[in-house]
């Protein structure tokens, strides 16, 4: 933990809150945030009212996960450098906490010590209320993915979805560094860890994405990645039946001219 963070020296660029909070270390004796380092599985408990207290992630992937009495596990949310975490509360027989899939930075902030600034009130809220729209979003997609995509397709939207928030684009395509297990990823995609390595092997086959390692791959294109997922545009006979009646008719993009 680094105790008393200096905003200035943040290394994350783009904080919502760096102006709010300077602005509240500088009134009070006791400063308003703390980073913390925390490694792969450690967690984060939110104790007292929800929301008493946020997270932004400066590094590293962070996870919001709910546990079952049985054990089971579900990844609800992934958050990646610029993200604010505001955990909720969890389901009456579950728990729930905010967990680092891999070796994390986070700061902590006091909501209200900040609240109890004057002058700042809007831009604070307005930070808060953009971050909370995007979280929202996520939950959507996601929400949509568990509900309707099969198992391939998840692992397509998955792919897209962390390349477009983690990869680097250069030679070859974009490179993404993914401290995520298998479990992890199955945790995320409402599947188990057997199903999540039989469908990466799959993909490994259309020569779109190729994976370094089991924490590191490429995707050579990512426009053609996108073109495999249910909400890309499809043809209107293939589409339709799709939504309104559950048919499964083969990927017009599998069945492209050999």
């Amino acid at each position: 933990m680094t105790a008393g963070h200096d905003c200035p020296a943040c290394p994350l660029e783009g904080c919502s809150f760096r102006a709010v909070v300077a602005e509240a270390a500088a009134r009070r004796t006791v400063r308003p945030q703390h980073q913390y380092a925390i490694s792969r599985g450690e967690r984060i408990m939110e104790d007292g009212p929800a929301c008493k207290r946020i997270w932004v992630v400066v590094r590293g992937l962070v996870a919001l996960a709910t546990v079952l009495p049985d054990g089971r596990r579900q990844i609800t949310d992934l958050s990646a450098p610029g993200d604010v975490i505001c955990p909720v509360g969890a389901l009456t027989g579950t728990e729930s906490w905010v967990e680092a899939l891999g070796p994390s930075v986070v700061c902590q902030v006091a909501l209200a010590d900040l609240m109890a600034l004057n002058g700042h009130a809007h831009s604070l809220m307005a930070g808060l209320f953009r971050h909370t729209h995007r979280q929202l979003e996520r939950h959507n997609g996601n929400m949509v993915m568990l509900g309707r995509f099969d198992g391939m397709e998840r692992v397509w939207q998955f792919l897209v979805e962390i390349t477009r928030r983690l990869g680097r684009e250069g030679t070859g395509g974009h490179r993404v560094d993914l401290p995520m297990s298998r479990e992890d990823i199955a945790d995320y995609l409402g599947l188990n860890s057997e199903t999540v390595s039989r469908l990466f092997s799959r993909i490994r086959k259309t020569r779109l994405v190729t994976f370094i390692s089991p924490t590191e791959f490429i995707v050579h294109d990512l426009a053609a990645l996108e073109r495999r997922l249910p909400t890309s545009a499809q043809p209107t006979e293939w589409l339709f039946g799709r939504i309104l009646f559950g048919w499964h008719a083969p990927d017009p993009a599998e069945e492209a001219p050999r």
